[in-house]
């Protein structure tokens, strides 16, 4: 499987603790987790970009994603164009919300080992 970037839409800045947030644009934070053969090997909480944006909220939250190289964006809803960006960038989504990061993680391990 090798290592495996995923960014997940979070309400707040608790690492493996925050809350996967039902809107994606519009999420606080970003949660960047780097899976490394399945296992858990860093994960750092950014602010999102999308967050107070007054418009195109969903696209700088893709950008920010793109920067620094997720390949997987797990939130519990994402926009249609946040949705046509992540699909063009060959980013997979996983709608997923209302746990915290590590549980997000732990329901979407299997999906990851077929990366």
């Amino acid at each position: 499987m090798g290592t495996v970037k995923v960014g997940l839409a979070v309400e707040d800045d608790s690492g493996l603790d925050s809350r996967v947030s039902s809107r994606f644009g519009r999420a606080p934070y970003l949660a960047i987790v780097e899976l490394e053969d399945g296992e858990i090997g860093g994960v750092r909480v950014v602010e999102n970009p999308g967050a107070s944006a007054r418009s195109g909220a969903g696209i700088k939250a893709v950008q920010r994603l793109l920067e620094e190289g997720v390949r997987v964006a797990v939130a519990g809803a994402f926009g249609p164009n946040a949705m046509t960006a992540l699909e063009e960038l060959g980013i997979e989504t996983v709608e997923l919300a209302g746990v915290s990061v590590e549980e997000a993680l732990q329901r979407i391990r299997t999906k990851l080992q077929g990366q």
